[in-house]
């Protein structure tokens, strides 16, 4: 098993194999670390050293999770990617990293970018994006379990101003065109960077997963990217 470095490209790269509290961030962006809030718990085995884990409101109440980096933009290309290990299947929305779009609460548009799990406790898997205020998204089909339980898969999305891709372990899986600019809404009001459940809100909808290695790049990573750090992955 092998990490893949990062590059010039990657503003973020949390690990996520440090902590508690607090947790490096190796990418470009001259920003502060993510920081634990509720109770996730580090130093779980991962695919590639330790890794964080997120309980899940099916075990705790608690707003389980870790982010930061609220002002850090990536724009008009990006691409967000990690590894994920789902413990079990939900049948409510479930986060897995995100920005969020407003600094605090759970509203309308939600998210600017991210993963999410659908409730339909199959492995259904939304990535999101908000233009212009508008939320989109692409979403896997409802004939596979695309993140299965008990496995480490790598998941990947991009946006290069048109197009919005989801990779699963190295493979496009789903793709659609929209129109409009990445909204990261407004100064002092930005949401976080976060993994687990959704940061400064009352609603809890963490999934169950062990994460790392989230990586934020300021390019359309292309298909081969992905599949190189799956592969890489899984090597012995």
């Amino acid at each position: 098993m092998a990490r893949v470095d990062p590059d010039a490209n990657d503003v973020l790269v949390l690990f996520l194999n440090d902590g508690p509290g607090t947790h490096t961030n190796t990418g470009t962006a001259a920003s502060a670390d993510w920081t634990d809030y509720g109770n996730p718990i580090s130093g779980a085995q991962g695919l590639l050293g330790d890794c964080i884990y997120i309980p899940s409101s099916y075990i705790s109440s608690n707003h389980d999770g870790a982010g930061g980096d609220n002002d850090v933009l990536v724009t008009p290309n990006i691409s967000l990617s990690g590894w994920v290990f789902l413990r079990r299947y939900t049948n409510y929305f479930a986060e897995i990293f995100n920005k969020q779009y407003f600094l605090n609460g759970l509203s309308s548009p939600f998210l600017t970018f991210g993963f999410q799990l659908l409730n339909t406790s199959d492995g259904q898997l939304d990535l999101y994006i908000t233009l212009n205020g508008t939320l989109q998204f692409v979403r896997t089909p409802s004939t596979n379990n695309y993140l299965p339980v008990g496995r480490w898969c790598h998941i990947g999305g991009t946006w290069d101003g048109t197009t919005l891709r989801m990779y699963i372990n190295g493979g496009l899986v789903v793709s659609s065109n929209f129109s409009g600019t990445i909204d990261y809404g407004t100064l002092g009001n930005r949401g976080q960077w976060y993994v687990g459940c959704v940061p400064g809100s009352s609603t809890v909808q963490g999934s169950p997963v062990m994460v790392q290695d989230i990586r934020v790049a300021n390019v359309v990573r292309p298909q081969s990217y992905f599949a190189n750090i799956y592969h890489n992955g899984f090597q012995t």
